[in-house]
């Protein structure tokens, strides 16, 4: 296949980069003229770089003519959003969805139309919803990040009527795995065990659906050959684990002392948990990497890097 991955120098895209090199399909990467492509050292030699802006139609029209791509994996976003409660960078979110429609706009145009685009969603889009949430749900939102993110989710449901091609929305739990991003909530557990740093945690009853980044990029694979046709599918562990259950577990593969987790008292605890049925039926997929065994390898990498890094 003739590949073209948006935001594949992120956390999940460098993965699928990679995981489409293997597989040996021709892969083009769209990526913003000041991406860091850190996370693709090594890989991209094999893969064409466009540096362009998805908000400039005419590049995008110009890329898409160049490149033809059978498949198009849209995985675009600024999760240094994902805490933001204010309204500061209420506009800014809508680069997401717009991002999002000049892409989906000229690959309908184009004389040669993808065979299918898959975008990421995520369990975020959710909010409040009832749990175990179900892709039929309406979205509660309590950010900005997540309603950029549940707009794009609800144009592409608006359009996808009119368009050549299947657009596939898959809304991902809360991934974690090698490359991830230091401040997220597993790599910061696992830095602060192996390195024996006191961590606290401010939400110790909240719940959430981990599921390792290798399975997510087996489920968008599986998806973009799939005839599900355009739909939204939840792709998760269908589990939710506490914060203060997965510090203890982190303590523990790294044999540290308990003492370093402190976990603050705190009302209202939020779960977030998908349910993830659709997938299994619809693309035989369900996740393989077990959360102990996924933190484990985590554990050793991070002691691995950090002896590299000492020598």
């Amino acid at each position: 296949m003739r590949i073209l991955i948006i935001g594949g120098a992120g956390f999940i895209g460098s993965h699928l980069v990679r995981r489409c090199l293997i597989d040996e399909h021709e892969v083009h990467v769209l990526l913003r003229p000041s991406t860091d492509t850190s996370r693709l050292d090594g890989t991209l030699a094999p893969a064409v770089v466009h540096r362009l802006s998805l908000v400039d139609a005419d590049a995008v029209r110009a890329c898409l003519r160049t490149v033809e791509p059978s498949h198009i994996f849209y995985l675009a976003g600024n999760t240094d959003r994902r805490h933001d409660d204010g309204l500061a960078r209420a506009c800014s979110s809508l680069d997401e969805p717009m991002g999002l429609l000049t892409l989906v706009e000229a690959a309908a145009a184009a004389e040669v139309p993808p065979r299918c685009l898959v975008r990421t969603g995520s369990i975020a889009e959710y909010g409040t919803a009832a749990i175990p949430f179900r892709e039929t749900q309406r979205e509660r939102p309590t950010n900005v990040y997540a309603a950029a993110i549940a707009a794009g989710t609800h144009y592409a449901q608006a359009i996808a009527s009119r368009l050549p091609f299947p657009l596939i929305t898959a809304r991902l739990g809360l991934v974690y795995g090698s490359g991830q991003a230091a401040d997220f909530l597993v790599p910061s557990l696992i830095s602060a065990c192996v390195e024996g740093r006191a961590i606290t945690l401010r939400r110790p009853r909240d719940r959430r659906d981990l599921v390792h980044v290798s399975d997510v990029v087996e489920a968008l694979c599986r998806l973009a050959v799939s005839d599900v046709g355009s739909d939204i599918i939840n792709i998760g562990s269908g589990e939710a684990i506490s914060v203060a259950e997965l510090a203890v577990m982190v303590a523990t593969l790294a044999k540290a002392d308990p003492a370093l987790v402190h976990a603050e008292p705190h009302d209202h605890a939020v779960t977030l948990q998908l349910c993830v049925e659709r997938a299994i039926a619809l693309i035989g997929w369900k996740p393989r990497v077990g959360l102990g065994d996924g933190i484990a390898a985590l554990i050793t990498g991070h002691r691995r890097q950090r002896m590299g890094v000492a020598a």
